[in-house]
């Protein structure tokens, strides 16, 4: 028997049936996105913008004394507040009223919307997988990501709201002129974004570079499933993520890396996730607003939303590559 179908179901079945699964693949899509969001993922309730402390030197008393010496027990300024805008995504999901008379049941129609949200799902996917890897110059909209966060004044001269030539403790180690990937080259980078037991916990490229790692044969094959120091590379296998280890740090691939200098190679990140956050606002964290009728068309539409940004505590830990072509 027909029922009649209307917003309020399609909202219903679409929150129960359907939203899970696009969560789930939003989070797996790419690996960048997935690490922020299950091991990153900071949820911040409110606020008229996000603020973060940063330690941006160390104390300047303490030390050695004996007896009854005087000790200086002036404060120290050792923290500054990064702050952020908060950063929207959406993406519209629609049905004309034609095609729910066509489904006229639940079940049909829980299969026929699946479609929309399986294409919805993979446009927010892309959409955030492009954020993370902005540089919030070109498009200020978009979040403040990695292609900005993790530079020395050459793409962006203001990070978290302070300029990086006075704050120079905000600046990244970058490497703009070694053209032909060597261990050595690679090793230095990694030693520069190493501090004591801190070292990058993922290597991220394109493709060409990836290759360009396997060919040099300075990295081991995942496939043996290690459990190393700052790898979490059972993690990346167990959701079918390869990639090769080099110093005990997984090596990837995701599409959305931008260009270097050379627009047909990528940069190549190493990243300190210990200093990164993915903050999210649980008012629109991949929400599903309700299915509305515009009053001009015979059709149903809503949007699927988030709102955040990407926050990276201590750019002098991260590091990148930007001329590699050979």
């Amino acid at each position: 028997m027909a029922v009649p179908v209307g917003t309020g179901l399609v909202s219903s079945i679409s929150r129960r049936y359907i939203m899970p699964d696009v969560v789930d693949t939003v989070y797996r899509s790419n690996v960048v996105t997935f690490r922020l969001l299950s091991q990153s993922k900071k949820i911040v309730q409110g606020g008229t913008q996000i603020e973060v402390p940063a330690m941006y030197q160390a104390f300047t008393n303490g030390g050695p004394y004996q007896g009854y010496q005087l000790l200086d027990v002036a404060p120290n300024d050792t923290v500054k507040n990064l702050a952020f805008d908060w950063k929207q995504q959406y993406v519209p999901v629609s049905i004309d009223r034609l095609s729910l008379i066509k489904l006229n049941s639940p079940e049909a129609v829980a299969n026929g919307i699946g479609l929309l949200f399986a294409q919805a799902q993979m446009q927010m996917a892309d959409n955030l997988g492009t954020g993370i890897f902005s540089d919030a110059v070109t498009n200020a909209l978009q979040i403040d990501g990695i292609k900005g966060a993790v530079d020395a004044g050459t793409v962006t001269t203001v990070y978290g709201g302070l300029t990086r030539s006075t704050n120079t403790w905000l600046n990244s180690t970058v490497d703009s002129s070694t053209t032909t990937l060597t261990g050595a080259s690679l090793q230095s980078l990694f030693m520069n974004a190493t501090e004591g037991g801190r070292a990058p916990t993922l290597i991220v490229s394109r493709a060409m570079q990836y290759n360009r790692l396997h060919a040099l044969g300075l990295a081991t094959d995942k496939q043996t499933f290690p459990s190393a120091a700052g790898g979490q590379d059972t993690q990346l296998a167990s959701v079918g993520f390869t990639n090769l280890l080099y110093n005990n740090t997984p090596w990837v691939v995701d599409s959305h890396v931008p260009d270097g200098s050379n627009s047909s190679n990528s940069d190549i990140y190493m990243l300190n996730e210990d200093y990164f956050q993915l903050v999210v606002n649980p008012m629109a964290d991949f929400y599903l607003e309700d299915f509305q009728t515009p009053v001009n068309q015979d059709a149903m539409v809503a949007k699927i939303l988030w709102a955040g940004n990407l926050v990276i505590m201590n750019t002098q830990r991260q590091a990148k590559m930007t001329a590699i072509t050979a």
